[in-house]
C-alpha cells in the first residue's frame, strides 16, 4: 500500500512540473529577431537645406531611425529629425528627408542612429559635410536709388581680417577698402556713384585667403 501513494505521489508531482513547464517560454534573442542589412548613407548640402538618404536591403523589426548631427569634432550629437521605419521588409528601401541647416561649423558630421522594436539602438553610418569659409555673399542695390548705392553682404564662419576689391572690365583696380569679417553676418557699403557706368568685379578675401565674387552692373 505505501508503494503504490509513494508511486502516486511521483506521479502526480511529475504532472504538475511536466503541465507548468508548458508556460515557461523561452528568451528570444532580439540580436536575431532585429536585423538590418544596410547599405550607405548619403548627405548632400543644398544652401542651407541638407538632403538625407539612406538604403536599406533588408530589415526585421525596426522601429525608426535618427539622424545625428556633431559640428566639427565628430564625438558631440545633437539629433536632427527623426524617421519611422516601413516595418519588416527584403527588398532595398531608401529613406529620405530634408532638413534646415543653420551653418554652425567648418565641418559637420552626419549619422544614422537605427532602434530597434525593443529600444536597442545602433549606429549604421556617418558622413561629414565641409563649408566654404566665406559664404552667400549678396549685391543689393539701394532701395530708392540704384545709382547711389550697393551694399555687399556675406556670411562668415569664422572672425578675421578681411578686404574688399572692386575691379573694372579690364582688371584694373578701382577700389579696395579693409574689413573686419565677424562670425555670422557681414555687410559694407558701395557707393557706386563714384563709380563710371560699366561692369565691373567685387571681391571679398579674408585673411586666410578664401574669397567670394561677384559681378557689379553700374548705369
Amino acid at each position: 500500500m505505501k508503494l503504490i501513494l509513494l508511486f502516486l505521489t511521483v506521479l502526480f508531482w511529475t504532472t504538475v512540473n511536466a503541465t507548468e513547464s508548458n508556460f515557461i517560454f523561452p528568451k528570444v534573442d532580439s540580436s536575431e529577431e532585429s536585423s538590418i542589412l544596410f547599405v550607405q548613407m548619403k548627405a548632400v548640402s543644398s544652401s542651407k537645406i541638407v538632403h538625407f538618404s539612406w538604403e536599406v536591403e533588408e530589415e526585421q523589426n525596426g522601429d525608426y531611425f535618427i539622424v545625428e548631427k556633431s559640428i566639427d569634432d565628430g564625438e558631440s550629437w545633437m539629433r536632427v529629425s527623426r524617421v519611422e521605419s516601413i516595418g519588416n521588409h527584403k527588398e532595398r528601401h531608401t529613406y529620405k528627408i530634408s532638413e534646415i541647416n543653420m551653418i554652425e561649423g567648418i565641418t559637420e558630421y552626419f549619422r544614422v542612429r537605427r532602434v530597434d522594436v525593443d529600444g536597442e539602438t545602433k549606429v549604421l553610418d556617418a558622413i561629414n559635410i565641409n563649408h566654404p569659409i566665406l559664404y552667400n555673399m549678396k549685391l543689393i542695390p539701394h532701395p530708392k536709388n540704384v545709382k547711389k548705392a550697393t551694399t555687399i553682404s556675406c556670411e562668415s564662419l569664422i572672425c578675421s581680417d578681411g578686404v574688399m576689391r572692386i575691379y573694372n572690365s579690364s582688371g584694373e583696380l578701382v577700389q579696395k577698402r579693409k574689413l573686419n569679417l565677424s562670425k555670422g553676418y557681414n555687410r559694407c557699403q558701395v557707393e557706386v556713384k563714384q563709380l563710371d557706368p560699366g561692369e565691373y568685379r567685387v571681391s571679398i578675401q579674408d585673411e586666410f585667403d578664401n574669397k567670394l565674387t561677384k559681378r557689379l552692373v553700374v548705369h
